[in-house]
């Protein structure tokens, strides 16, 4: 016959296996199994040590939302597409300092490298609007314009394409990278509190 403490753990472990189900069947498994021993363990050192370690880990649904949260991480991270680590970042973003941060700039570095790309395909197209140009007082404009200055000489011509594209190129890289990072300092951080 079960003792009270096999029995809490059981429940504790059904409940978590149930909260699970967004991961793969041997993954979630892999984790009661971890858990039903942890348990087990801190209850053969009396029953004050299993109530601290219930309430260390929290309720099985929240400790299993932290665990599906970093399997989604995790495999954004390691995915090739930055959509998908993009969402997952901004996700938490709500809780994290790191996470809005580090979503903001990557977004802001998107939107710098789209407009990059849309100069080099907009100078093919229009290029009397779209260059580099000297204005007066040292001023310096490197854009689309509806309306160039008519008096000043665009500076780049048709140079503003690849010199447009490699900037597009690596505005898109920067925010990859960055949110490689943000995602990896996430993930590290969220594995932290649970390997104490």
């Amino acid at each position: 016959m079960a003792t009270q403490s096999e029995q809490e753990i059981d429940a504790y472990v059904r409940r978590l296996l149930w909260a699970l189900q967004a991961l793969p069947h041997d993954d979630r498994l892999n984790i009661a199994s971890e858990i039903h021993g942890h348990l087990s363990e801190r209850a053969g050192r009396g029953p004050s040590e299993l109530e601290r370690a219930m309430a260390g880990m929290g309720s099985p649904d929240a400790l299993a939302r932290s665990y599906v949260e970093e399997f989604e991480l995790a495999g954004a991270i390691n995915r090739a597409s930055p959509v998908t680590l993009l969402l997952s970042v901004l996700n938490r973003a709500g809780r994290s300092g790191l996470a809005f941060f580090g979503s903001f700039a990557a977004v802001l570095l998107y939107l710098v490298s789209g407009a990059f790309a849309l100069m080099a395909v907009m100078k093919l197209v229009e290029p009397d609007k779209v260059g580099a140009w000297q204005l007066g007082h040292g001023g310096f404009a490197f854009a689309i314009l509806d309306r160039p200055p008519p008096t000043q000489t665009e500076l780049l011509g048709y140079w503003i394409v690849p010199l447009s594209v490699m900037l597009a190129t690596l505005c898109f890289l920067g925010g990859s990278k960055l949110l490689r990072l943000a995602g990896r300092r996430l993930l590290a951080r969220q594995r932290a509190p649970r390997a104490a």
